[in-house]
This record gives structure tokens, C-alpha cells and sequence, in this order.
């Protein structure tokens, strides 16, 4: 049975090729990665009759099983991964076990929902431009996006490939260390935490009860590694320009992907995933000379970043603009809720660098926070995130 509404028709079950540290894990996977014999739909039903069944399982697919890892099912998706809401794939949107007015967030919003709801102990997706860190916030999960590049993504199918990455949610951050563990090890000592970053400006938008749980977490993280507390300025880095750079790098690189493909079948698609699309074909055709100007403020922008964020440093940031996305809302409701949580995952998705999303409570209310650190601070983000957790909140 699918109550859930998160498993795509049809779906896989993979038994595990080994033993190992994943042995009993449940594993949702999102229906863009490889899994022999199955043709994934791309969360549409045109491009599964478009391409043909994958020959091989991806990597991330045998490393998880021969870890002893169980695949219970592959999971539905937004349209091409062109969503943060969780309301336009195929069929019907699933279920958000962790508050049922909302939808999942997208674009990974199967396998938010199948961990939420305890089909599944590990969710596999993919966050291209916030598309595990939202539907974690939304769904009452820990989430991890690594480091870009960190997990290898052959196998899978690409929207931004400077931006996407394969990351997973759990239930409890244990989970994501092992996962970690198993596809990207770490191959050095990793900083021990020393700075714990609070921008108060971008919380600034946030209720007193969001900004007050960001405090006591950044406390809380500091008592734990003896680490030190500071303000940060890092608004500029998650205001609308940051967005709109993020919006034009990205748009040129998804039409360079699928421009053959989205011409051919976009009156298929969903309008609003349609409109982004033609919005990508207008990108495309920008002066090469703007298109290299945005190249430079690319590179401005990262460098920037990583000296705000060194080794040892872990900024505290929200990562969505307030409760939802709701069901109820309007289709121009859901556009602010997308373009304000895009803004909101720029720093991570335009520097490469990983976040972990962590569910608090704090004064009765959930709030949902992100770690970002440094690149390769994954086992330090987690270690952050073990440490808050006796303070999440439970479904």
C-alpha cells in the first residue's frame, strides 16, 4: 500500500547485496537515480515513455545496499526537479506525516514523506537549489546536503550539475553520519567546531520565537565543543540579488541539459514548471558578456563566503521564510514561498559547501534550523546536529 502517496507506480524493492553498518535499514530512493531495469519518471510520466530502463544501478544505489541497506521503494519527485513545494509530480502529492495542512517541499518530496511517515528509515534525494534542506523543514526531519561533489552522482539524472548534489534525511542524525560513512568517508581529521556564526540580520526576518531558538542553539553548540558564539553578517548573501544570480546560473545550466528534451514536451508539464523553463530558454540566449559577468560574481561571491565561513566556523540559518508550504495556499502564495526559500538556500548551493538541517523545539513552537559549515565539514555539521537533538521536535 502506498498511504503515504510517495511511492511512484511503479515502484522498486531492492533486497541488500551484503552486510554491513546498514543492516535493516529501510531506504526510500527518489525516482531520478539509476536502478537497473527501471526507467525513473523525472516526476513526469512523459519522460519515463521517453527514455529507456537504466542498465545499471547508480553507485549511491550499490554502495547503500551492499551496506546492507534494503530499498523499500522509489519515491515521487516534482516535475524535473524544478520545485520546492512538493505539489506538482505525478499523481497525487504525498503526505506530510509532520504537519498535514503543509505539502512536503519539493523537489525530493516522496522521500521526505516516506521518512516522515515511517516508510522508510533513510531517504535518498537530490537538493539543487534547497530541495532536501525544505522538505526536511517542512516534513520534521534531520537532513544532510553534502559538500558539492563530495557523493558521486553518476546514475543520476542532472537539473544544474554545478549546483546538485545527493543528500539524505532520517529521523535522527546517527543516520546521516552512517550514510555518510558509507558513500563519501572522510579521508582527513576533520576542524573540530571553534566559531558558531549567528547572523542576526537574516534572522531579523524571522518571528522572536525563530530568532530566540537560533540563539539557544548556537549556545547550546558552543557549551558542547566549547566553541565560541559570535554575530555574522551574511544577509548579503541571502538577499534578492544572491537569489536572482542563483536563478540566471542555474537556468542556463538546466536549459544546456534539457533544452532538446523540455522543447520537444513542455506543454506537458505543469504551468508554473513551464514558466521557469521558458524563463531558462530566455537565460540561455543573454550576451555572452553578462553571462560572464555573472560567472565572475559567482566566483566573487564563493570566495567571499568562505572567508566568513572558515574551517571550525558553523553559521546558524533558517531555512525556510515562515510555516509551510500549505496546502490551502494560492498559486501566488506558493511562488513567494518558493522565491523566499530559494534566497534562503543560496549560500550552500552557490558555494558548494553542506548543510545540515536540524528540527528544534523551543518554547512550544518547531523551528526548523540550518548548519552551514566550511567544505568536507560534514562529520562536524552532524556532530553539531547530535547535540541538538535531544531538543528536536517529534511528529
Amino acid at each position: 500500500m502506498n498511504e503515504l502517496e510517495c511511492f511512484t507506480e511503479p515502484s522498486v524493492t531492492l533486497a541488500p547485496t551484503a552486510h554491513g553498518s546498514l543492516d535493516g535499514v529501510r531506504i526510500a530512493v527518489k525516482d531520478l537515480i539509476d536502478i537497473a531495469g527501471h526507467q525513473s519518471s523525472f516526476g513526469h510520466a512523459r519522460w519515463r515513455d521517453t527514455h529507456e530502463p537504466s542498465a545499471v544501478d547508480a553507485p549511491i544505489v550499490a554502495q547503500l545496499r551492499a551496506a546492507g541497506g534494503t530499498v523499500v521503494g522509489t519515491t515521487k519527485m516534482d516535475q524535473l526537479a524544478y520545485s520546492l513545494i512538493g505539489n506538482v509530480g505525478e499523481g497525487s502529492p504525498p503526505i506530510n506525516s509532520f504537519d498535514e495542512d503543509s505539502y512536503c517541499g519539493g523537489s525530493s518530496s516522496g522521500s521526505a514523506s516516506a521518512v516522515a511517515g515511517d516508510a522508510a528509515d533513510l531517504g535518498v534525494g537530490t537538493d539543487t537549489a534547497g530541495s532536501i534542506r525544505v522538505p526536511a523543514a517542512a516534513c520534521g526531519l534531520f537532513s544532510i546536503r553534502p559538500t558539492h561533489g563530495r557523493v558521486d552522482t553518476t546514475g543520476v539524472v542532472p537539473l544544474a550539475p554545478s549546483f546538485d548534489v545527493i543528500g539524505f534525511f532520517a529521523r535522527e542524525p546517527g543516520l546521516l553520519q552512517q550514510a555518510i560513512d558509507v558513500v563519501a568517508p572522510a579521508t582527513g581529521a576533520t576542524a573540530a567546531a571553534s566559531t558558531v556564526l549567528c547572523p542576526m540580520d537574516v534572522w531579523a526576518s524571522q518571528d522572536t520565537k525563530n530568532r530566540s531558538s537560533m540563539q539557544a542553539a548556537a549556545e547550546q553548540i558552543g557549551s558542547a565543543f566549547g566553541a565560541s558564539v559570535a554575530e555574522a553578517d551574511m544577509s548579503r548573501f541571502m538577499d534578492e540579488s544572491s537569489g536572482d544570480l542563483l536563478a540566471r546560473l542555474q537556468g542556463r545550466e538546466i536549459w544546456a541539459e534539457h533544452s532538446r528534451w523540455v522543447t520537444d514536451n513542455i506543454r506537458a508539464l505543469a504551468d508554473d514548471v513551464q514558466q521557469r523553463l521558458r524563463r531558462c530558454e530566455t537565460l540561455a540566449d543573454d550576451p555572452l558578456e553578462e553571462q560572464g559577468r555573472d560567472r565572475q560574481q559567482h566566483i566573487d561571491y564563493k570566495n567571499e563566503l568562505f572567508s566568513l565561513i572558515p574551517a571550525g566556523a558553523i553559521a546558524v540559518v533558517p531555512v525556510r521564510p515562515r510555516v509551510g508550504p500549505l496546502r490551502a495556499w494560492t498559486d501566488d502564495e506558493l511562488l513567494s514561498f518558493r522565491v523566499d526559500s530559494f534566497r534562503l538556500g543560496a549560500p550552500s548551493t552557490l558555494a558548494g559547501l553542506p548543510q545540515v538541517v536540524i528540527p528544534t523545539q523551543h518554547d512550544s513552537q518547531y523551528v526548523p534550523l540550518g548548519l552551514i559549515g566550511a567544505p568536507n565539514s560534514e562529520e562536524m555539521l552532524l556532530r553539531a546536529a547530535a547535540a541538538l537533538s535531544t531538543n528536536r521536535s517529534e511528529p
